[in-house]
């Protein structure tokens, strides 16, 4: 039954099968861990899950392995469960779809985003290899959703080289001027692979009704569909799509119309959904082909984008001058006014730039973007703003990065940013890893400088940020890591601070040969208190040694504590600031901390000008 099947695939529009993903998950599958991980936890519930759909019509089945992959399943801390769950997966398929369907086994993306530079191609093919070689006693191979053409390529390879039949569709490629080009690049990977069959899935439908007729006119492979439900939204925690399963069968003939071989569905869809598309468009014979001629594509009109003007903190950072950045904190118990007012003499005092953290420590300040652009319109001192990856999704990365750029702050410092389990919210935020790293961020910044967002779209004026960086200790591990952060973009470094001449002049020495601007970083201790509690590693990457610790026990009084503290930090300061390009001051602890900062400033203009 199944080699007829296969057999009339390109001749009779074949239904597939629905949602995998998101029909498992609202059958109350766990969202902390990979949805194929359900093939060995809960097994019957994908096996009915299969034999559902053959019963609403499918002839297709697709399993359970869409990313059942080293690379999600190495995230989770479930590798060495990736090969038994997709054994499990066919197993589980065939038995729901008897002689009566055909088995397609599902290959996804890896989901790197940006680390996708740190894999080789032949790290890439072995992945896939391994995933492709559990997947054998499938029917055919589906590789779904795909948009980038380096990982396409690995992919087919691994798929094609097991010998069986491949199918090969791309994903949501997003609109802009290039879309039409990536399509055409992607469809040319497949065609010389060798798949059986191309096609589009996981979009709205509107969207793969254009992709689906396009393919249609520049192939003559049979074209396969898997739209989703519509658009997803979310009900008082719940999300929902908007098709019903009578919309999808309008959707399923018009597809059918188009030319469509074989019509599934993605996102949201459901054996109901598909129930209905197969009353309306299974058995009916391919639609022969539209006679197209291609011809060329007027381009989407972007308004011409402006030359970049001066970026001053990246002539600051080519310049010979030595340079005061002072951090800011934008601390959520002082109003905005009061802050740029501290921040005020702090400028009078001789800091070059400002530089405002967010939400240091996993703690809720004010917003690091708004604070450092008040300070720097307000007191014309040129001001950056750490920007981490740990706490907003891709959208609202791409979407404050360009705010960042149009409230005038033109340069930024990329970290990793802080686990929300380090704060007073720990119970309740929850970390997010759309973007893993400061260098995947690194490279999201160099993607915008030149005019693009992450998936390649436009943009009418490209962010030319001078992007900076942090290194904590003087070891390899974290020199190798601001080496791939310089690949990425970085052009200046501020560092963890350093207690001593001697800490400074070892991490000066590590990364002496980068080609990067080096701001050592000084932070004032004020008590006996406060330098114990940092010895104590509570906060990673400052290592406060035993004797700084210790000095402050020949003192008694709580003032005494704090002169020792910032006579230290000024004297550590002045010294470093003979030999050094910059330094990297962050403010002490306490009410007066825009007086002490001003008071090291102070000391470190009147060293360097002695």
């Amino acid at each position: 039954m199944s080699d007829s099947i296969m057999h009339a695939l390109g001749r009779t529009v074949l239904i597939g099968s629905g949602a995998i993903g998101t029909s498992l998950r609202l059958a109350g599958g766990k969202n902390d861990e990979p949805v194929e991980l359900q093939n060995l936890r809960q097994p019957s519930a994908v096996r009915n899950l299969h034999i559902a759909y053959r019963e609403a019509g499918s002839r297709i089945l697709v399993t359970n392995t869409f990313a059942a992959n080293k690379i999600v399943f190495g995230d989770s801390g479930i590798a060495d469960l990736c090969d038994e769950t997709n054994r499990m997966a066919v197993s589980l398929a065939r038995e729901a779809g008897g002689s009566q369907c055909l088995i397609w086994a599902s290959i996804g993306p890896l989901g790197l985003g940006l680390r996708l530079e740190d894999y080789s191609d032949d790290a890439l093919l072995d992945i896939y290899r391994s995933q492709c070689r559990e997947l054998v006693g499938a029917d055919a191979l589906l590789l779904e959703t795909f948009v980038e053409l380096r990982e396409a390529r690995v992919a087919l390879k691994a798929a094609t080289e097991t010998g069986l039949p491949a199918i090969f569709q791309i994903g949501n490629i997003g609109g802009g001027t290039r879309r039409w080009d990536r399509v055409d690049q992607l469809l040319n990977e497949a065609h010389q692979s060798g798949v059986i069959a191309v096609g589009a899935n996981c979009s709205h439908p509107d969207d793969i009704m254009r992709v689906v007729s396009y393919l249609v006119a520049h192939t003559n492979l049979p074209v396969t569909v898997a739209p989703n439900a519509g658009h997803p939204r979310i009900e008082r925690g719940v999300v929902k799509y908007e098709f019903t399963p009578d919309d999808f069968a309008l959707v399923a003939e018009k597809l059918a119309l188009a030319g469509a071989a074989v019509i599934g569905g993605c996102c949201g869809t459901t054996p109901d959904h598909i129930c209905k598309a197969a009353a309306i468009a299974g058995q009916r014979q391919v639609s022969p082909r539209p006679n197209i001629q291609a011809t060329a594509r007027r381009a989407e009109f972007l308004p011409s984008r402006p030359e970049p003007g001066d970026n001053v903190i990246r002539a600051m950072m080519k310049s010979s001058r030595f340079i005061i950045s002072v951090e800011i904190r934008a601390d959520r118990h002082q109003s905005l006014d009061d802050i740029v007012k501290g921040a005020a003499k702090v400028a009078a005092a001789g800091a070059d730039m400002f530089d405002v953290p967010d939400n240091a420590g996993a703690t809720v300040g004010r917003d690091a973007m708004v604070t450092a652009a008040r300070l720097q319109n307000t007191l014309q001192i040129p001001s950056i703003c750490h920007f981490s990856v740990t706490q907003s999704n891709l959208m609202r990365l791409h979407s404050t990065l360009l705010g960042c750029w149009d409230s005038g702050l033109r340069g930024l410092l990329a970290i990793t940013g802080d686990a929300p389990s380090m704060g007073h919210l720990g119970n309740l935020a929850h970390r997010i890893v759309d973007m893993r790293s400061s260098v995947e961020l690194l490279r999201l910044i160099r993607g915008l400088r030149e005019g693009r967002i992450i998936n390649g779209e436009g943009l009418a004026d490209a962010p030319d940020f001078c992007a900076g960086c942090a290194i904590g200790r003087p070891i390899p591990a974290q020199t190798n890591w601001l080496a791939k952060k310089i690949d990425a973009g970085a052009e200046f470094v501020y560092s963890q601070p350093v207690f001593t001449f001697d800490d400074y002049r070892k991490l000066r020495d590590a990364i002496v040969e980068l080609p990067i601007r080096f701001f050592p970083g000084i932070m004032p201790l004020i008590s006996h208190r406060n330098a114990g509690f940092l010895a104590g590693g509570r906060i990673p990457g400052i290592v406060v040694p035993e004797d700084i610790v210790a000095g402050f026990a020949r003192y008694e009084s709580p003032e005494d504590q704090r002169r020792h503290g910032l006579d230290q930090a000024a004297r550590l300061a002045a010294d470093i600031a003979e030999d050094a390009s910059g330094l990297y001051l962050i403010m002490p602890f306490g009410k007066r901390c825009y007086e002490d900062a001003s008071r090291i400033v102070r000391c470190v203009r009147q060293q360097r000008a002695g």
